[in-house]
């Protein structure tokens, strides 16, 4: 049987005592640099794996959850401005949540509006011992936010807004999501089914939903494709001419805004048999419309698992190569759309 090397197997080999490998291997900042090389060095060489249930079972036995530290909440912009915004605040509620469950709090920042620029906000961060900084979608608009001095700092970003930072990622399953909303029109009957999308909307996913939608046409009959409406403005006129031109019997807008919708129905149109209506980001008044719920609380809780465990690993700095997590919606089902057609048919059956 192949012997598992233990931390005292390298505290051997090294000459230091096993407690100093645990610390080493943990990317302790109190190891010398020079002595913490040498140990991951004999380690690697000695062929050691980390046990991750033996720390799970290490922290336990240890018992109780205690204060862990804390993190910022860094935002580019004045929340009191954003107060009815339920993604916003369920992201937030969500992060608090999960970071409580480990023993961590967390404090708003906020960088611009208030006077506090990326120098003075990492003076203020290092001084209070924060390690770790957690950015929110940059609203109203994607682009760049102050620099922090990050080699201080763990950080994760949430989404693709902040545009300036090579931050771990924790991200809207865009491409998914829109995939997973033409799949369930489809099983409602719709088959010209278009898009609706403000190009300021597909910039804070990258075009990653326009590139669904059109990726996921190119698989249909080509009598199905339906281009989409994408432009800087919506206006209700180019609506109108572009559902009659293209024989739409349903559309897919963003959550916000809803003109769309109105527009649909004061054109005329019946809502859901002539013309299904679906979000591909629902939230805040979107609640009597169907779509995808892009579960901004799980969108919360990965982010919060991602930051503290690059706290857990002593991962300072932005990284090389970025990670993403990708968080999945959910289909949500109201009368904006007919109800699947295997649903229709057993019931005639009956």
């Amino acid at each position: 049987m192949e012997k598992h090397v233990t931390l005292r197997d390298i505290a051997k080999a090294t000459g230091v005592h096993f407690t100093t490998v645990g610390l080493a291997l943990r990317n302790d900042p109190h190891v010398n640099a020079d002595t913490a090389a040498k140990i991951r060095e004999v380690a690697r060489s000695l062929g050691y794996t980390h046990n991750a249930m033996l720390s799970a079972l290490s922290s336990y036995r240890r018992g109780g959850r205690r204060f862990a530290g804390v993190l910022a909440y860094v935002l580019n912009y004045n929340p009191d401005a954003y107060q009815g915004n339920l993604s916003e605040a369920t992201l937030r509620s969500a992060v608090i949540g999960y970071a409580q469950s480990q023993g961590f709090s967390v404090e708003v920042f906020q960088l611009e509006e208030d006077g506090t620029h990326g120098a003075q906000l990492s003076r203020i961060l290092r001084a209070r011992g924060i390690q770790g900084v957690l950015l929110p979608p940059r609203l109203p608009v994607p682009g760049p936010i102050p620099e922090l001095d990050w080699q201080h700092f763990s950080t994760v970003a949430v989404g693709y807004s902040v545009t300036n930072v090579a931050a771990h990622r924790v991200c809207i399953h865009h491409s998914y999501n829109m995939r997973l909303c033409l799949r369930k029109l489809r099983e409602r009957g719709y088959r010209r089914i278009g898009l609706i999308l403000p190009q300021d909307f597909s910039y804070r996913s990258l075009g990653i939903m326009l590139g669904a939608y059109l990726a996921e046409h190119y698989t249909q009959d080509p009598e199905l494709h339906v281009p989409p409406l994408y432009a800087r403005e919506i206006t209700k006129p180019a609506v109108a001419a572009w559902l009659k031109a293209e024989r739409v019997d349903c559309v897919i807008i963003p959550g916000h805004p809803l003109e769309p919708y109105r527009w649909i129905k004061e054109l005329g149109y019946r809502v859901p048999d002539e013309m299904g209506v679906a979000l591909i980001s629902r939230f805040g008044k979107s609640d009597d419309i169907a779509g995808i719920d892009e579960q901004n609380d799980l969108l919360g809780v990965a982010a919060g698992k991602a930051l503290v465990s690059l706290l857990q690993h002593n991962e300072l700095g932005l990284p090389a190569y970025p990670l993403y997590t990708m968080v999945e919606g959910r289909w949500v089902d109201t009368p904006t759309v007919r109800p699947p057609v295997t649903v229709q048919a057993s019931k005639v059956a009956l």
